[in-house]
């Protein structure tokens, strides 16, 4: 019974359209983004898988990796583009938009308080170890010159707030062994 009304879901949402829907970057009046506004809580991680949404788990990529690289194909050959990243914490789930337009990427967290638009050009995946295994952080900068060193320097520093050293970034998600993309 749960698989045919799953079955049945999934024809609803691809006659509607609503699987792999592109999203909207809509910044309201105050500059502040509104993406999450519709979005309502306890999605699974089946139905964020249907919705196209990449699904991160234990520090990786565990479903639809194709809408990822579909992503980093459109921005780096300069096309818009967005994505909606969907990180699971057990039964928990935070949502990440990212999006390239203009040159400039843009990212939001469901999480976040703030929504204000702050645009970075350099979208990186920097390579590094911890505990002596391979890492991974995917961030945005403002700069290419931006480390895996200093981002988890800052990351599980106390001095947070050091100004200078470290290139403005935002890191979007940590991962374990190496990129799959």
């Amino acid at each position: 019974m749960k698989g045919r009304a799953l079955a049945i879901l999934l024809a609803i949402l691809l006659l509607t359209g609503c699987v792999g829907r592109p999203l909207s970057f809509i910044l309201d009046g105050e500059g502040n983004y509104t993406g999450f506004e519709k979005v309502e809580e306890g999605y699974t991680r089946q139905a964020a898988k249907l919705y196209g949404w990449v699904i991160l788990e234990d520090l990786s990529i565990t479903e639809n990796l194709a809408v990822w690289q579909r992503f980093l194909k459109r921005a780096g050959a300069g096309k818009a583009a967005g994505v909606r990243l969907a990180e699971f914490f057990g039964e928990e789930m935070a949502l990440v938009d990212l999006f390239y337009q203009q040159g400039q990427y843009r990212v939001f967290f469901s999480d976040g308080f703030d929504m204000r638009d702050e645009p970075f050009p350099f979208l990186l995946t920097l390579t590094g170890e911890t505990n002596g295994q391979a890492a991974y952080a995917v961030a945005l900068s403002g700069d290419d010159s931006l480390t895996f060193e200093q981002v988890m320097h800052k990351f599980f520093s106390a001095q947070l707030d050091r100004e200078g050293d470290i290139p403005a970034h935002r890191v979007l998600f940590l991962g374990a062994g190496e990129p799959t993309w």
